[in-house]
């Protein structure tokens, strides 16, 4: 059952009862210096993704639109933990899930939402970049001089927005036949796949979303929040006036760098680094190769009621695991609640 325990946020209130220090944005020398993998990678990902597309020969495809594919993510990341063949047992799963986050988690880090984004996102992001740094070997904090950078023969966008738009959609269409396979349904492109998926689609939007005494949003600001303390804790420990002035020297010491690459590569590093990979395209070719006879007809999926509280438990469920290393759900050997 999942259901919110109290043990990870008793870990989590006791890791993250600090405060999050004003730091200087960090510099564009800092920024372009971790996306140079990104943007010296031979090939390049937008052009991997560019040259792939014009091989393919796809069926003419009607998957709903954005609706059903992010019904079929949302499926296939929450499978092992909500019941989605057996409605009335997803019912009890989210009414226990909705009681537990109000008895468990809203009172013990609920605190958390009072935070200051600007300077807590900001600092994340540092703590990001330092690890992606580290992770390739530099130290930000001991570095005399920015490493050279590579030989970049173009800071052009290889993909235009159709491109950008299929390489979106065959990189989530796994998540289609991943659906099926967990719902034990029909194999998309079999006969009766689409009356058995509509059938199914129908009897989810039937369903509403448990009552909570907290709005959405403010859910989804404790799940950033959570995974941005995270991230701080991974890059720099427990943050002490210490960590602070080692901090600020490290940026002040970014800033007076000379840019490894022209200022605009900025914005293409951000592209790249929101493409699926080029592996997930190649399984939504062949997703689409198996369901495109039975997928080209019109299918509109309905309107589903729970989604967004499913995931907004998804986001908060993920993030927690992030934050404490821990399992929120199904820790009752562990709970004085059991």
């Amino acid at each position: 059952m999942p259901c919110f325990c109290t043990v990870p946020a008793d870990v989590a209130r006791a890791r993250f009862n600090v405060g999050i220090p004003v730091l200087l944005p960090p510099p564009p020398a800092l920024r372009l210096t971790a996306a140079l993998p990104l943007l010296a990678a031979e090939p390049r990902l937008d052009v991997q993704i560019a040259t792939g597309l014009e091989a393919m020969r796809l069926p003419s495809l009607d998957l709903g639109g954005g609706p059903l594919m992010q019904v079929a993510v949302m499926i296939s990341m929450m499978s092992g933990t909500f019941t989605f063949d057996d409605l009335p047992m997803l019912e009890a799963q989210m009414a226990q899930a909705a009681d537990s986050f109000s008895r468990n988690i809203w009172p013990r880090l609920g605190w958390l939402t009072t935070f200051r984004m600007q300077p807590l996102l900001n600092m994340a992001l540092i703590a990001r970049l330092v690890i992606d740094l580290t992770a390739l070997g530099i130290d930000p904090f001991s570095l005399g001089a920015p490493p050279p950078a590579p030989a970049i023969s173009s800071f052009r966008f290889a993909l235009a927005r159709p491109q950008l738009q299929m390489a979106r959609l065959l990189g989530t269409l796994p998540a289609l036949p991943a659906m099926m396979l967990a719902l034990d349904l029909p194999p998309l492109g079999e006969t009766g796949a689409v009356p058995a998926l509509a059938n199914w689609l129908d009897g989810l939007a039937s369903l509403s979303p448990p009552k909570l005494i907290i709005p959405y949003p403010v859910i989804l600001k404790l799940a950033m929040v959570l995974e941005s303390l995270a991230t701080i804790q991974e890059a720099f420990g427990a943050v002490s006036p210490a960590t602070v002035q080692r901090l600020d020297a490290m940026l002040r010491m970014w800033s007076t760098f000379p840019l490894p690459v022209p200022l605009p590569a900025l914005a293409l590093s951000e592209k790249l680094a929101l493409l699926p990979p080029m592996e997930d395209i190649r399984l939504g070719e062949r997703a689409a190769g198996q369901a495109g006879a039975t997928m080209a007809t019109a299918f509109s999926p309905p309107r589903l009621a729970i989604a967004p509280f499913l995931n907004v438990m998804l986001a908060l469920q993920a993030s927690l695991n992030l934050a404490v290393d821990l399992e929120p759900f199904d820790q009752c050997a562990m709970c004085p609640c059991a």
